[in-house]
């Protein structure tokens, strides 16, 4: 991310250089501006300076002010990331949740017109941006707000009118919906792989319901599916909550994210940058752990 931003071309200064020029300032003022502009924002320095003091303002949580407010970055993305939490984990649980339960039975149901019927509408989910349903979401729930309200004048419902619903309850579908289409495929393929082992013919043979096989089913298939939901939901996090956070007006981790780029606000971009990393970091070790507790095969005492 530090490097990207340096490659790239500062906009924010060529918009201010060019009002100032527009007003009839000279060549030395231009210079001046931007000297200054440079300064205020300490971007004067070497490349390598402004990169070492970074990495040790990171490891003291002390990822200095924003540039376009003033305000301390740490406090600033800790409550952000703590505004897009509320409403990721409950569509994670929600969302591995069903697609497990509807993968399970779409696999133990392949050649029914019930299974058949899943798998398609997971195929449309797949095929719709979850920006378009979030706009149709938004708009149903807006139309039977208003149609629910009493009088006979028709007014919008705005988000602050209702600010559980626009943000939190909402979100959580959206998410849901986006997490659910890609849980229920890859839930779907590796049940049916295991569906057909000999280890689920013997728990039938020995008198086992549905229940016991998609227990089984499900607890040999949950290695590679834990993986996969974690790269989902990372994918989330850094691109999906941009989208979702615009849609709902949420001052989460993807709007300041999306406003520290467009006004090249270093200091939050970078801290919004560890706190993904560190997702991703902790992600792994909750990974190995859930590993040795789902396949006592694996040993993580060993690493």
């Amino acid at each position: 991310m530090f490097t990207l931003f340096a490659a790239t071309e500062d906009w924010v200064l060529d918009r201010r250089l060019a009002l100032a020029a527009y007003g009839g300032a000279d060549p030395d003022e231009l210079e001046s501006i931007r000297q200054s502009y440079l300064a205020d924002r300490g971007l004067d320095r070497p490349l390598t300076e402004q990169y070492v003091d970074w990495i040790g303002n990171m490891i003291s949580l002390e990822w200095g002010n924003s540039f376009q407010s003033g305000e301390a970055v740490f406090p600033l993305v800790r409550e952000a990331t703590l505004e897009t939490a509320l409403y990721v984990v409950p569509a994670i649980v929600l969302a591995t949740t069903l697609g497990l339960a509807v993968g399970a039975y779409a696999a133990m149901n392949v050649r029914s017109t019930r299974g058949n019927g899943a798998t398609g509408i997971v195929y449309l989910l797949f095929a719709v941006p979850n920006f378009w349903i979030g706009f149709l979401i938004l708009s149903a729930s807006a139309t039977a707000a208003a149609a629910f309200r009493w009088g006979s004048e028709f007014n919008y419902i705005t988000v602050t009118e209702l600010p559980f619903l626009y943000g939190r309850v909402l979100p959580v579908v959206l998410v849901t919906t986006t997490l659910l289409a890609a849980i229920v495929s890859y839930a779907r393929a590796y049940a049916r792989q295991y569906y057909t082992a000999d280890l689920t013919k013997l728990v039938r043979a020995k008198g086992g319901g549905r229940l016991d096989v998609a227990r089984h089913v499900l607890r040999n298939a949950a290695i590679p599916l834990l993986s996969l939901v974690f790269a989902e939901t990372l994918a989330l996090l850094a691109i999906s909550v941009i989208i979702i956070e615009a849609v709902f007006g949420i001052g989460g981790i993807g709007s300041l994210f999306y406003n520290a780029v467009w006004t090249r606000d270093l200091p939050v971009m970078m801290g919004v940058t560890v706190v993904i990393v560190a997702f991703g970091v902790v992600g792994n070790v909750v990974q190995d752990l859930a590993y040795s507790l789902l396949d006592p095969r694996v040993d993580t005492g060993s690493r």
